[in-house]
């Protein structure tokens, strides 16, 4: 095999027997990356397109897609794509315990699949073994081989992926069309196989899958938040229309792996105010302005009650109204005002 000067294959690499995908090493930046040939047929040019649009995806959780050559093999050229190579595990099904280490595992998942769906993109084969977590903790989706774009290629005559992950709508005899949604189905499965002693439905286990009733997945999840089950099980709902976007999801996830994760400050009159986990409740007086109190329920700053004129970025808030994590209270009016800046903290969820 014959490849570009940039790239070389280990000293002893043999030829004959060659699979796809080989380790190589990238010369202008001293790494290790992956060289994969792509399989030659009819579908060769939708793939490389569909391969070109992942070139716009920067995200931690997703394999990267440095650049694509054109490789000689037995005198004759093909295509190939060069990705970042991860020295990591792949996920193996039954990985993890109900708990924070399995919703940051599911919030990982989606932000690597919320970024392939702004690109445009359905991976199409969500499942564990697509799914490889780096040395440093790190998950990153890969594989994008039955990945089609959304919209009009977004089509096919048979049934092509892993049987228990396939979205009921993918088993039609006929013409099948379909969109990003098939991978929210994956990703309620997936979440069910990476549970330690993984144990899966039976109405999911059938050929095509049949609904499941609501409320079913509760015991299957029992410990996890209850907004956080309905999302799956809305993910596996046979009308794809009320299944929810990853981004949903990802949020979803966020807001409970960031609970109690937050600090907020005031500075009034020279007191210095604080609300954290351990400080969920303060009241501020400026006298005779006003007087604000605000609670930290753990998720959000929420005003409790208020008296004389107090504002929040120059509008009136109701009591039990959230704060906005960066915003300015007004007490008073006219020429005789007081500015107080609440500033929230923006803890980030780590790996």
């Amino acid at each position: 095999m014959i490849l570009s000067n940039r790239y070389s294959l280990p000293s002893n690499f043999a030829t004959g027997g060659m699979g796809e995908i080989f380790k190589c090493t990238d010369t202008h930046l001293n790494r290790d990356v992956i060289l994969k040939i792509l399989r030659e047929g009819e579908d060769s040019r939708r793939l490389l397109d569909e391969q070109k649009a992942l070139l716009q995806i920067r995200s931690r959780h997703v394999v990267q897609l440095y650049d694509i050559i054109e490789v000689e093999i037995n005198n004759e050229h093909r295509k190939a794509l060069i990705l970042e190579y991860i020295d990591g595990e792949t996920l193996a099904p039954g990985s993890f315990e109900l708990g924070e280490s399995y919703l940051k595992a599911l919030w990982q998942i989606s932000c690597g699949l919320e970024a392939i769906h702004k690109a445009g993109i359905i991976h199409r084969d969500i499942k564990p073994s697509n799914i490889k977590v780096d040395a440093s903790g790190n998950i990153k989706i890969l594989d994008f081989g039955l990945s089609r774009r959304q919209g009009q290629d977004a089509a096919t005559v048979n049934a092509i992926g892993t049987p228990i992950f396939m979205a009921p709508e993918l088993w039609k005899k006929d013409d099948v069309s379909f969109d990003s949604s098939i991978d929210l189905y994956a990703f309620a499965i997936t979440a069910l196989a990476l549970i330690k002693n993984p144990r899966i439905p039976a109405a999911l286990s059938t050929y095509p899958p049949a609904p499941i009733q609501k409320g079913e997945l509760a015991d299957y999840l029992d410990g996890i938040p209850d907004d956080i089950i309905d999302l799956i099980e809305l993910c596996l709902s046979h009308n794809i229309n009320n299944r929810p976007t990853i981004s949903t999801i990802e949020q979803a996830l966020k807001r409970h792996l960031l609970h109690n994760k937050h600090r907020a400050l005031l500075v009034a009159n020279g007191t210095i105010y604080e609300l954290h986990k351990n400080s969920t409740n303060i009241n501020v007086s400026i006298t005779p302005l006003g007087a604000i109190s605000i609670n930290y329920d753990g998720y959000q700053f929420t005003i409790k009650n208020q008296s004389g004129a107090v504002t929040v970025n120059n509008s009136r808030l109701a009591d039990g109204e959230i704060l906005p994590h960066c915003c300015v209270l007004t007490f008073g009016t006219s020429s005789n005002r007081k500015f107080i800046t609440f500033d929230v903290s923006n803890p980030e969820v780590m790996p």
